[in-house]
């Protein structure tokens, strides 16, 4: 009776250990892998953007204009609230230092962020053949544009940078689903 109890148990065994059984594991397992790294790096691309939209707002609002107290509306607010203060915070471009100071490290952190992300994106695929790799790899769009970005590229050039970050190979979301789908 054990050796009966045994028999359906070791043709299953022999059934997931056979050659065709261990090559199929293996292209899911690496399937798997990949869509993982895709979708890590769908995550990667959107977190930069996210910094690249910061990095942005950021020097556009280090770059403001100063106060025009030329205007007839706004010369007459300034004349009537005039006081040392005030005079001080025209004289400075209606900045304060420390404001600066901040919006700076926010620049450099922006950066930093950018970097770090085309680091994890170009790490993640490194090794693999990937689908998403174009021409120069995965993330060199995003490092070219990062290492473009400084505190004299112009708003042209930023929007630009924006728009071409979200530029990436047209990947149908059913044909994902469905990719998933195999894989679970």
């Amino acid at each position: 009776m054990s050796q009966v109890g045994s028999a359906p148990a070791m043709a299953n065994e022999e059934a997931t250990t056979s050659p065709q059984a261990s090559v199929e594991d293996k292209a899911n397992r690496v399937f798997l892998d990949f869509m993982t790294k895709v979708a890590q790096y769908d995550e990667l691309v959107d977190a930069g953007k996210r910094a690249l939209m910061m990095f942005h707002q950021e020097l556009e609002h280090f770059r403001r204009p100063k106060l025009l107290t030329e205007s007839g509306a706004i010369s007459e607010i300034v004349k009537s609230n005039l006081s040392d203060r005030m005079r001080s915070y025209l004289e400075a471009g209606c900045t304060h230092h420390n404001e600066t100071i901040q919006n700076m490290n926010k620049l450099h952190s922006c950066q930093e962020k950018l970097n770090d992300h085309i680091s994890k994106a170009i790490w993640g695929f490194a090794g693999q053949s990937s689908v998403l790799c174009k021409c120069d790899g995965p993330g060199s769009q995003y490092e070219k544009i990062v290492k473009a970005l400084c505190i004299k590229t112009t708003s042209s050039e930023l929007e630009g940078y924006c728009q071409m970050w979200d530029l990436r190979p047209y990947i149908d979301d059913n044909v994902i689903q469905l990719a998933w789908q195999f894989v679970s």
